[in-house]
């Protein structure tokens, strides 16, 4: 099958990259804005994997170099990366569904991820979920409580008594010719363990997409041929059903799971396209910083709260405030960092090229240190510096500081720009490892060379 590989936000001649102009299929990508079409060009508002029935596209993120013109002498270096940024979602949406977990913000195994963030990993969560439940337990047993007359299990005297009549020997006991015996009625083909064998099939299905990167973990073959009355609204109400007679946790982990992969089915717009990705990579960008520099959460309860009043009375009325993404203390210092995901670089003369954070992202930062100098004061903690910073992602394999932003409004502090090895994040990032140090070696480095130029220049 063929593997086109292509840029978020570039735009493509229609004609050279897809044969199925005005076709449902596009039509449907355009539907979600994950294509975007101007006369006869496209662009992708996505990254991660679209398998068609023909070709498979593959949409790096917006800082890599474009593929498309050097994918025949990349074509295994292109493969390794993809490779890399899909255990980058699975370690994403793996820690998102944790989170919501245990803030318990639904009672289901999985939660639909349907959000302003709009990813489209989850239902990659849930097969691998749904297959691994099968490896380690196999298909749904659905036991029945029965009673039967004389079989060959238990006796169950009380229903025995209270039903049958007796007879008495000489001795004037009771006899009972006949009686209740507890029976456990397997229904070994039932039709929630089919539900299960097609959706396990489908899950397999899903998956043979992602054996032709050679992706581990991927190897599984499951298949079902069988006859599934009704649609997945149908099966929805049998599981339903089902869990009302269910009492093992086991077993109603997996109903709600399957109940989750079929509204996700329910909802979607693409039969015909598996689709594994992001229309929003900034999220992942700022989920990677987050964990890789080590995010102090709590450290937003600390930021005061606009607080609205009435003309009427003196109730005063609390909203959300700034949310910075990255803040953390380390010894006397206090870092507050915003993950960007912009190709925000100088060209030689020191211009500004290329996107870059506007004047609400500049001054929200310098807010975020102002209300943060403001706590510590009113609380009597001095902090020895404050380091404000901008971190961009770059297909570089080191990271590198590249100038900084001041306002005039903010007089004294400045933001400082990191460029920061996606290599080296991702890395980190899957293994649960930290590298401070290396932001702060860089900063060591630049303060040493300016200090050595401001020497020259005296």
């Amino acid at each position: 099958m063929k593997i086109l590989y292509f840029k978020e936000l570039k735009k493509y001649a229609l004609d050279e990259c897809f044969r199925f102009e005005n076709s449902e299929i596009l039509n449907k990508l355009m539907e979600s804005n994950i294509v975007v079409r101007d006369n006869q060009s496209i662009s992708f508002r996505f990254v991660g994997m679209i398998a068609l029935t023909d070709c498979i596209v593959i949409v790096f993120p917006k800082y890599k170099e474009d593929p498309y013109e050097r994918v025949k002498e990349k074509q295994d270096e292109y493969a390794k990366y993809i490779k890399n940024i899909f255990k980058v979602f699975e370690k994403y949406a793996s820690k998102k569904n944790k989170k919501n977990e245990d803030k318990k913000t639904d009672s289901s195994l999985l939660k639909k991820d349907c959000d302003e963030e709009e990813e489209y990993l989850n239902l990659f969560s849930l097969y691998k979920s749904l297959i691994d439940d099968f490896i380690e337990y196999g298909l749904y047993e659905n036991e029945r409580h029965v009673h039967t007359i004389c079989g060959m299990e238990e006796i169950d005297w009380d229903k025995t008594i209270d039903e049958l009549d007796n007879h008495f020997n000489t001795l004037k006991n009771p006899i009972y010719l006949n009686y209740y015996t507890h029976d456990i009625e397997e229904e070994q083909e039932n039709y929630i363990r089919s539900i299960q064998k097609k959706l396990l099939t489908d899950a397999a299905s899903y998956f043979e997409e992602f054996r032709k990167f050679g992706l581990d973990g991927f190897q599984f073959d499951f298949h079902f041929d069988g006859d599934l009355i009704g649609d997945e609204e149908h099966q929805i109400y049998k599981i339903d059903l089902e869990l009302r007679e269910s009492f093992s946790e086991r077993k109603i982990n997996l109903l709600k799971l399957m109940k989750s992969i079929l509204k996700e089915k329910v909802h979607s717009i693409y039969e015909d396209i598996n689709i594994y990705g992001t229309k929003s990579y900034h999220s992942i960008w700022e989920s990677v910083c987050q964990n890789v520099l080590g995010h102090n959460s709590t450290l937003r309860e600390k930021i005061p709260k606009p607080i609205w009043k009435s003309v009427d009375n003196g109730e005063d009325n609390y909203r959300s405030s700034f949310i910075p993404d990255i803040v953390f203390e380390e010894n006397d210092n206090l870092h507050i960092y915003d993950a960007k995901y912009y190709e925000t670089e100088f060209d030689e003369k020191g211009k500004l090229k290329n996107s870059a954070p506007g004047i609400g992202d500049i001054s929200k930062q310098f807010l975020y240190e102002e209300s943060y100098r403001a706590y510590y004061k009113k609380v009597g903690i001095e902090k020895s510096r404050y380091y404000n910073a901008f971190l961009f992602p770059t297909e570089e394999t080191q990271h590198s500081y590249i100038g900084e932003v001041s306002f005039e409004i903010f007089q004294g502090k400045k933001i400082e720009l990191f460029k920061l090895s996606t290599e080296k994040m991702y890395e980190n990032y899957l293994k649960d490892l930290k590298l401070r140090k290396e932001i702060n070696d860089i900063r060591k480095n630049i303060f040493c060379m300016w200090r050595c130029r401001a020497r020259k220049n005296l």
